[in-house]
């Protein structure tokens, strides 16, 4: 069984969509509620199964291969991984994510006061 990703309007390891590796939610409760976040999934709760696929991370946030100092020889000897390794990141890479919606601004207390911005939408 192939884990999709629960990242709304992302097809990645849906039928027709891309194959990609995906990552379990963390198990620090403080981390698993960030990604939460992240995600902007109404009504959500992360189970077991739930992952997030690696399409919504930075490339500097994924592990692709590991290496070790080798003491007998003096080398460092690296070693592709066979999965993808994801280190403390958060998901922030959405490109499905529609971009038509504006997005209100909080103005600051004396933009308020001046009447700039009454709308305070950001396009």
């Amino acid at each position: 069984m192939v884990n999709k990703c629960c990242v709304p309007h992302c097809r990645g390891n849906y039928v027709g969509g891309e194959k990609v590796s995906v990552f379990r939610f963390p198990d620090d409760e403080l981390l698993k509620m960030k990604w939460t976040r992240s995600i902007h999934r109404s009504n959500f709760t992360p189970t077991t199964y739930s992952r997030v696929c690696i399409k919504h991370f930075m490339s500097e946030d994924v592990l692709w291969e590991t290496s070790m100092f080798d003491e007998s020889t003096g080398k460092v000897i690296t070693v592709k991984l066979p999965a993808p390794r994801l280190r403390k990141g958060v998901p922030s890479v959405f490109p499905e994510r529609p971009s038509c919606t504006s997005v209100k601004a909080r103005l600051e207390p004396e933009e308020k006061k001046e009447g700039n911005g009454a709308t305070g939408e950001v396009h």
